[in-house]
């Protein structure tokens, strides 16, 4: 009898196994977000190297069948302008081209999803950069820098290599995945002065640059040479995370570079509001100004440091394969440190570049009506797609980039608005208008 009893037993273990098995391995197949991601990201090929249209085609197809197979929005397949521009791009393609060309034709057509995590990303074995650096604002191009031995100081640009700006700015437009123009024109700027984002907006980098600019009422052209830049991992002198306590003025400012979860950036939390308990500070200063975002995750944990009892942190739509997870919207319980609880003002410092989980973080303050915002609109909606599967095409080594969840922000009333701080202001004068508020609350 016994026998037979653990006979039983043994051959329901090994059904349950063979279909926990066999599960597992159709969700690792079909259904899991990252089938098929791989572990390491290399180098581009050289943009001069010329490709088959046959290889061409081939990785312009991977890129779409990723595409269709992770996005939210292509459940039904690619939306209507993104299959018409991906059919007219593979029309285009001549019979010997260049991975400059097709990183030309991949980025339009990533860039019509209109998703700013969404897009192709080159990446060289090194590249150069012009002696200056560029700013964009209100359609002009100014510059600053250093050619023979002469000094440029915020003069306006009017061509670059014999192209007008606004014609550069409006290929890098129809080639640049955004969802909000303010931080494309940061982007088009702040990489301008690199050969590879001069040839993806059509300029020619072969030998050095003619850059005509206005100085003194008048125009002036110069030859600006380049200068190599090995690709190599840097660190940053300075922490990603800080603080600073005013007693005096009973402010604390807490800085956030980028959205690193990790032990330090918890320790260095918890420092930072013991701090704030032992010297009774009334107000905090969040700057996540020239954030880029990163894991959602610092949210979530300075949030536990605060006294609220409830709040709403948003929900999502996720993609597992033929399905879409519509995550309904529920407020988050929260798991407060109840000796280290913070009940004062707090104001959060915004810039174009506060982007994706850094965007997510002042919109949770915003929208649960816990703090001011002040300083720009952020780089993208908070209504959007995002965290990112990262690919490469095969022949090219082209990296695209696909998003896999909508994000949606907490106050659902809002979203179709990107995040606009209570206060408007320009980013640099953010820190200063805090604390003239605190000092008038006071």
């Amino acid at each position: 009898m016994k026998k037979k009893v653990f006979k039983h037993i043994t051959i329901y273990i090994c059904i349950l196994l063979t279909v926990t098995g066999l599960l597992y391995c159709i969700y690792q197949y079909f259904f899991n977000p990252y089938r098929g991601v791989p572990d390491k990201i290399g180098i581009s090929l050289d943009l001069h190297t010329i490709l088959s249209k046959e290889q061409a085609l081939e990785d312009l197809d991977y890129i779409i069948e990723k595409l269709t197979e992770r996005h939210p929005t292509c459940m039904d397949g690619l939306p209507e302008p993104v299959l018409k521009l991906y059919q007219k791009e593979k029309e285009n393609l001549s019979e010997r081209v260049s991975v400059l060309e097709l990183w030309q034709a991949a980025s339009r057509i990533l860039a019509a999803m209109k998703d700013g995590h969404t897009r192709t990303l080159y990446y060289p074995a090194k590249y150069y950069t012009l002696p200056v650096t560029f700013d964009f604002m209100d359609g002009k191009l100014t510059c600053t820098g250093t050619y023979d031995n002469k000094e440029i100081s915020n003069v306006t640009v009017t061509e670059i290599g014999g192209f007008p700006v606004q014609k550069l700015y409006d290929t890098f437009l129809e080639q640049f995945s955004y969802e909000l123009e303010s931080y494309a024109s940061y982007i088009f700027a702040k990489y301008l002065n690199r050969d590879i984002y001069l040839e993806f907006v059509g300029v020619d980098t072969s030998s050095d640059i003619e850059l005509t600019f206005e100085m003194d009422g008048k125009k002036e052209t110069v030859i600006l040479p380049f200068m190599e830049n090995p690709v190599v991992q840097t660190y940053e002198e300075e922490p990603f995370v800080s603080y600073e306590i005013d007693e005096k003025s009973s402010i604390g400012i807490f800085t956030l570079k980028h959205c690193t979860y990790n032990e330090v950036y918890k320790d260095t939390l918890k420092s930072f509001f013991k701090e704030v308990k032992d010297n009774n500070i009334n107000s905090l200063i969040i700057d996540l100004r020239y954030n880029g975002g990163g894991n959602s995750m610092v949210a979530n944990e300075f949030m536990r440091y605060l006294n609220v009892d409830k709040y709403n942190s948003g929900t999502s739509h996720v993609r597992f394969g033929p399905y879409l997870l519509k995550n309904k919207m529920r407020p988050v319980t929260n798991k407060k440190y109840d000796s280290l609880t913070f009940e004062g003002q707090i104001y959060v410092l915004t810039s174009t570049t506060t982007f994706s989980s850094a965007m997510d973080f002042a919109a949770i303050i915003s929208d649960n009506k816990l703090g001011v915002v002040i300083g720009e609109i952020p780089g993208n909606m908070p209504s959007s797609y995002g965290d990112i599967l990262q690919f490469q095409a095969p022949n090219s080594k082209l990296s695209f980039s696909i998003s896999y969840k909508y994000f949606i922000r907490p106050d659902e009333t809002k979203n179709s608005e990107p995040l606009i701080p209570d206060y408007e202001i320009p980013a640099e004068d953010a820190l200063n208008k805090a604390k003239e508020l605190i000092i008038l609350k006071s």
